[in-house]
C-alpha cells in the first residue's frame, strides 16, 4: 500500500507512456492519410515532391533557350526607366568637388610619414642624379718595358696580343709601349648628388632611399677614349674607346652581355654589390695593376701628377754636371719605388698579406672553405665566383673581407703582387747603392720609407679617387690625347614598380654615366730611338762643313742600349752597330742638315767648343728641329735614358 501517496503520482509512468502512443499514431495517420502534404512553391505555384522534379526539368529547359545565341529578350520592362547611363557617370567624376582645379597630393606625405625613407614610394619625384666630370691629369704617362715570360702563362689574352704587331714591339718576343692616362674623381661630389633633394623644383625631389645602392657610389667601368693626330694635317682621328686591360677584373663585356640577353635582374644587381663591396675589386677597376716586367720602370700612375725638381746649379764643369743629374735621377726613381712599394703593400695587406709562389703551391695560403658567392654565367669569362674576368669575392684576411674564403683568383693576385713587391724591393735596394756610390753624403735612412702604408681607397669615404687605364696598342711616334667617363651603378635599376610612371624609364638601364672629361694634353709615344746632340762644331770635319756628336738609345730585347756617332751636314742620324755581338739599328729617320755657329751659346757651354747649333730634319722632309747641345744635355729624359744604358751595360 502506498497510504498517503495522491494517485496522479501512483500512476505517472502510465500517463506519459500513454501520450508517447497517441502522438505517435497521429504522425502515422497524418503521414498515411495525407492530412498536411509537403509542397514546394514555384513561380508562386505550389508543387508536391512527385511533380517538383517535372517542372525543374521544364524550367531549366526554358533557361537554356534563353541564354542560346537565337534567343531573344523582352526590354519593354526596363523602357520606363530613366538614367543617364555611362556618360551620366563620367560627368560625375569630372565634376568639381571643391575650390581647387585639381585635387591635392597627399598620398607622398602620407607615406613619408607612414613608412621608412628607405621604402620609397610610388607616389614620389625623386632626384636624378647628374654626375660631373671627371679631370684628366696634367700628362699622360708613356713607358717601355718586357714583360716577364710567366705572365703570358697567366693571361691567355697576352699571347693573341702576342701576334699583333701593334703590341709587341717589332724584333722582339716580349718588349711593349703603353700609355697610362690618369684622371681623378671628386668623390665627395658623387655622394652628395646620390643624396641630393630638390624641394623647390616643380615637383619637389625627393632624396633617393639609401638602400637603393647600397649607401656607397659603385664604379661598374673606367671608360677611356683617345683619339691620334694625323701628321700631315695635324687634326684629330675618329674617337676609339681603349679596350679593357686584359687579365684585370672588368664589368664591361659581362654587363654588355646580360644587356643584350635581356638577364639584367635583381640577383644580378646583388651579385655586383656583393663583388664590388670587395675594396679590391672595386680598385681593379678603378686602378689596373699592369703586368709584371723585368726591368726597372718608372710604371707607378699615382706619380703622374708629381712633379720632381731636377735643378742643377749652374756653372759646374762638365763631370760635375753630370753627376749632379745622376743623383738627381736616382732620387727621382727611389721616390717612385718607394710610393710603388707603400702602394702594393697596402694593398696585399687587404687581401691578406704577401704570398710566395711556394706558398701558394704548396697550399698554405691562409683561408679555407670556398670561393665568394656567385652564379656561373657562360658570359662572364667564369662566371660570378669564377676566375678570369668574371665576379668572385672573397678573401681570408682582408679587412673588408672578415673570415670569408681566399678565391683561387685572389690568391693568384697576391702571388703577383708578391712578386712584385720583392721585385720593386731589389731595384730600391740597388738605387740606394747606385746612389751611395754616386753621392756618399746622401742619407739613405730617410729614403726607405716616404711615408706611411697607402690604405686601399674606400669609396663609401675617400674625398677622391684616381683612376687610370693602360693603353697597349700604341705606336711609337705617333700622336695621342685621352679623355674619360665613368659608369656608376644606376640606384633606380630595377625598381620600376616603386617610381612614378613619369621616371619609370629611370630602371631600365643599369648604370648612369657621368659626364666626359676635356682632353688631355697631347702625348707624343717615344720613337724607337731617341737621340741628343751633345757636341757640335761649325769648322771641323773632313769637309769643313762642322760635325756634331751625337747620342743615341734604344730600347731592345729587354733592356737600353747607347752608342754615340759622329756625323756631318748631309749624313743620316744613326746607324747600324754591333752591341754584345747583337746587331742593332739605329737608325733614326733624321739626318744633319747644318752646323751653324752659336756665339750666344758659350756664355752658357759647358766647355768652349760647345758654341755651336744644328739643323736636323726627317727624312720625309715634314719636320725640322733646331738643337742645341747645351740644351740636349741637361733634357732630364736623357738622364733616364743614359742611366738605364749604364746599368744595364754594367749588368751584362
Amino acid at each position: 500500500m502506498n497510504k498517503g501517496m495522491p494517485i496522479w503520482e501512483q500512476h505517472i509512468e502510465k500517463l506519459v507512456l500513454g501520450l508517447v502512443v497517441i502522438l505517435l499514431m497521429a504522425v502515422f495517420a497524418l503521414i498515411v492519410l495525407d492530412l498536411d502534404p509537403i509542397s514546394a512553391e514555384v513561380s508562386g505555384r505550389s508543387y508536391s515532391p512527385a511533380e517538383l522534379g517535372d517542372v525543374m526539368v521544364e524550367r531549366s529547359q526554358e533557361l537554356g533557350r534563353k541564354l542560346g545565341p537565337n534567343s531573344s529578350a523582352d526590354t519593354s520592362q526596363f523602357e520606363a526607366i530613366v538614367v543617364d547611363g555611362g556618360q551620366g557617370f563620367a560627368a560625375a567624376l569630372d565634376r568639381r568637388l571643391g575650390p581647387d582645379e585639381v585635387p591635392p597630393r597627399i598620398a607622398a606625405k602620407l607615406a613619408s610619414s607612414l613608412l621608412p625613407e628607405e621604402i620609397g614610394s610610388v607616389d614620389v619625384w625623386y632626384h636624378e642624379p647628374e654626375f660631373a666630370a671627371p679631370v684628366m691629369g696634367a700628362t699622360v704617362m708613356q713607358n717601355i718595358n718586357t714583360l716577364d715570360s710567366q705572365e703570358f702563362n697567366r693571361v691567355p689574352e697576352l699571347n693573341e696580343l702576342k701576334e699583333s704587331s701593334d703590341v709587341i714591339l717589332a724584333g722582339s718576343d716580349a718588349d711593349v709601349v703603353w700609355t697610362t692616362p690618369v684622371a681623378t674623381i671628386n668623390l665627395r661630389g658623387v655622394r652628395r648628388e646620390l643624396a641630393e633633394t630638390s624641394k623647390r623644383s616643380d615637383p619637389p625631389r625627393n632624396q633617393i632611399p639609401s638602400n637603393w645602392y647600397n649607401e656607397r657610389p659603385y664604379v661598374i667601368d673606367v671608360v677611356f677614349e683617345r683619339q691620334t693626330m694625323d701628321e700631315r694635317s695635324g687634326t684629330w682621328g675618329p674617337i676609339e674607346r681603349v679596350e679593357a686591360f686584359p687579365g684585370a677584373f672588368s664589368l664591361r663585356q659581362l654587363v654588355a652581355d646580360q644587356t643584350a640577353a635581356n638577364e639584367l635582374d635583381a640577383d644580378f644587381r646583388f651579385d655586383v654589390w656583393f663583388n664590388l663591396d670587395d675594396k679590391v675589386k672595386q680598385m681593379e677597376i678603378l686602378q689596373p695593376d699592369f703586368f709584371a716586367t723585368v726591368n726597372d720602370s718608372d710604371s707607378d700612375p699615382t706619380m703622374a701628377a708629381t712633379t720632381y725638381e731636377d735643378a742643377v746649379e749652374e756653372g759646374l764643369d762638365e763631370e760635375e754636371d753630370e753627376r749632379q743629374r745622376r743623383v738627381n735621377e736616382l732620387n727621382r726613381r727611389i721616390k717612385v719605388k718607394n710610393q710603388e712599394i707603400r702602394r702594393i703593400t697596402g694593398t696585399l695587406n687587404e687581401l691578406g698579406g704577401p704570398l710566395e709562389e711556394e706558398e701558394a703551391n704548396a697550399g698554405s695560403g691562409s683561408g679555407s672553405g670556398s670561393s665568394g658567392r656567385g652564379r656561373d654565367r657562360d658570359t662572364g669569362g667564369g662566371g660570378f665566383g669564377g676566375s678570369g674576368s668574371g665576379m668572385g669575392a672573397g678573401g681570408a684576411g682582408r679587412k673588408s673581407g672578415g673570415s670569408s674564403a681566399v678565391g683561387e683568383a685572389d690568391k693568384k693576385r697576391r702571388v703577383k703582387l708578391t712578386g712584385r713587391l720583392r721585385q720593386l724591393e731589389k731595384q730600391l735596394e740597388d738605387l740606394q747603392k747606385d746612389l751611395a756610390e754616386v753621392d756618399p753624403e746622401a742619407n739613405l735612412s730617410d729614403m726607405t720609407d716616404s711615408g706611411p702604408e697607402i690604405e686601399v681607397m674606400d669609396l663609401q669615404a675617400s674625398d677622391e679617387a684616381m683612376v687610370w687605364c693602360h693603353d697597349l696598342r700604341v705606336e711609337q711616334g705617333k700622336t695621342y690625347r685621352y679623355r674619360v667617363r665613368i659608369d656608376f651603378f644606376n640606384p633606380f635599376f630595377g625598381r620600376g614598380s616603386l617610381l612614378l610612371k613619369e621616371q619609370a624609364k629611370l630602371a631600365d638601364v643599369f648604370t648612369i654615366t657621368s659626364e666626359t672629361s676635356e682632353w688631355s694634353a697631347p702625348v707624343t709615344i717615344y720613337p724607337p730611338v731617341e737621340f741628343f746632340v751633345v757636341r757640335a762644331t761649325d769648322n771641323t770635319g773632313s769637309l769643313g762643313l762642322g760635325q756634331a756628336r751625337v747620342e743615341m738609345y734604344r730600347y731592345v730585347n729587354g733592356k737600353r742600349v747607347s752608342e754615340t756617332f759622329t756625323i756631318q751636314p748631309g749624313e743620316p742620324i744613326g746607324g747600324t752597330e754591333t752591341i754584345d755581338g747583337q746587331k742593332v739599328d739605329f737608325s733614326s729617320g733624321w739626318y744633319l742638315v747644318d752646323v751653324v755657329d752659336d756665339p750666344a751659346a758659350m756664355d752658357g757651354a759647358l766647355d768652349r767648343e760647345d758654341n755651336a747649333r744644328v739643323v736636323c730634319r726627317r727624312l720625309d722632309g715634314r719636320t725640322v728641329e733646331l738643337l742645341v747641345p747645351s740644351e740636349e744635355l741637361r733634357q732630364p729624359s736623357r738622364s733616364r735614358l743614359k742611366y738605364d744604358a749604364d746599368s744595364a751595360a754594367s749588368s751584362s
